[in-house]
């Protein structure tokens, strides 16, 4: 099983570097990406992280987008390419409907004074979560059939089985195992 999730972090890593084929503009209408930002506070969070608002350039409400706390994000300069270095990454801390807050370990040294924009990525913690439950999960003996890693079998084990309605014919409750 643990291939199949392997599959799906580089696929999910493959979609996000395939970003840079497609344009910023059509980034932030699928929500992965929020443009034209400036930085308007920073403070010192818990653990020394640095907590960086940003706001929208063009407005007072940020556009429609994707983004959650506790998301990773990188921050970019809002004039380079997709696949361009990003100035830090961080992971969201609040939203707001006119403001994101992100907190970084760093605070990036430059580029804070000009436009910048967001970009989610893909979250890690997620597909740890789902490999987990895959293999720990209630119905895990059944995940490498599905898969066809294993061929179904007869469960040996005696089931016993009532009805919750006893007023049920036996043409109602008739099982075949």
């Amino acid at each position: 099983m643990a291939p199949l999730i392997d599959m799906e972090k580089r696929s999910g890593d493959i979609a996000f570097n395939e970003l840079g084929v497609r344009s910023l503009e059509s980034a932030q209408k699928k929500g992965s990406t929020i443009l034209n930002l400036k930085c308007t506070d920073a403070q010192t969070g818990l653990m020394g992280k640095s907590l960086l608002e940003f706001q929208s350039n063009k407005g007072d409400v940020l556009p429609p987008h994707k983004f959650g706390t506790h998301d990773v994000v990188v921050l970019k300069p809002n004039k380079s390419d997709l696949g361009s270095p990003p100035l830090g990454q961080g992971v969201v801390y609040r939203i707001k409907d006119s403001s994101i807050t992100v907190a970084f370990d760093d605070i990036p040294e430059e580029g804070l004074n000009s436009s910048l924009r967001l970009e989610k990525l893909a979250n890690e913690e997620t597909l740890i979560q789902l490999s987990k439950g895959v293999q720990r999960g209630p119905t895990s003996d059944l995940v490498p059939v599905l898969f066809g890693e294993r061929l179904p079998t007869v469960s040996k084990k005696d089931t016993k089985f009532t009805t919750v309605n006893r007023n049920l014919d036996h043409s109602q409750v008739y099982l075949e195992v």
